[in-house]
């Protein structure tokens, strides 16, 4: 009988333990999401704030939700999208516990940053019924090269980092301009951010680049260029196109090539309840 009482109280202490390793091992949520139809007239700006454990997203579509929650660099990464995902903007305000903003504030930036997206990921698993399946495709893409052996030009500078090896400020990047003129601000930033800020523009075909060059470190830079919407600068423009810029102000070139790239396939997706 004791061995039978004892083996009740181990499983029942088993049982126990596991019930607390699953609640520790619980994904990171958001506690409160609330979501609102976007404004017709807010359709030309968008943004992505973050003030402690409260995220408001302003004028996104679900493709671009996407897009951050799986950090893709290119719409192109994101197969079987339904068509009013990519039109419909949403307003979203989504908030954590103090608890848990506490816990991720003391992680190193690069965990945080991958918890954060599977909050992310949960909030449109729940409010969108987003399904998504992870795979690579071959496809048309771009890969950053240095543009000479050993040669980083002076408009990439160095920036310096702290204790924990990143940039004190983060990442920034700013871009304005109009249709003869964009002005390009980027600080914080490693070469594969570098290739994350160049992926799916117009200026690239909308495709991925990868960043191939090896080079360490984090960097600060400013470009001016002439827009290019896929057709080719305007005869009119007084600066050069990106790719041009950036090979002659940072020292990088973007090769075309065809290679594997990782995609989400999107298997089920709803439009969501608004509050």
């Amino acid at each position: 009988m004791r061995r039978v009482l004892l083996g009740v109280a181990l499983s029942a202490a088993g049982i126990s333990s596991l019930a607390v390793l699953a609640q520790e091992v619980k994904p990171a949520s958001f506690e409160v999401t609330l979501i609102k139809a976007a404004k017709p007239d807010e359709r030309g700006g968008r943004g992505w704030h973050s003030a402690r454990n409260i995220t408001n997203v302003e004028n996104y579509p679900l493709m671009d939700l996407i897009l951050r929650a799986y950090d893709l660099k290119s719409p192109m990464q994101i197969l079987n999208v339904p068509e009013w995902a990519k039109k419909d903007h949403y307003d979203i305000t989504a908030k954590s516990s103090e608890q848990e903003f506490e816990r991720l504030a003391k992680l190193k930036a690069e965990e945080s940053g991958d918890e954060y997206r599977v909050m992310v990921q949960s909030m449109l698993a729940e409010r969108f019924g987003l399904l998504v399946e992870k795979s690579t495709q071959r496809m048309p893409r771009f890969t950053i090269k240095r543009a000479s052996d050993g040669v980083i030009e002076q408009g990439l500078k160095p920036t310096p980092v702290g204790p924990d090896g990143r940039p004190p400020g983060g990442r920034n990047v700013s871009s304005n301009g109009s249709s003869t003129l964009v002005t390009m601000e980027v600080s914080g930033a490693s070469m594969e951010d570098i290739a994350k800020i160049l992926s799916g523009r117009a200026e690239v075909g909308h495709r991925v680049v990868i960043d191939t060059t090896g080079v360490p470190g984090f960097f600060s830079f400013r470009l001016q260029f002439a827009p290019d919407n896929g057709m080719g600068i305007s005869p009119d423009a007084t600066v050069p196109g990106l790719l041009d810029v950036v090979r002659q102000e940072l020292g990088l070139k973007l090769v075309k090539d065809e290679g594997d790239v990782p995609v989400v396939i999107v298997k089920a997706a709803k439009k969501p309840e608004l509050d």
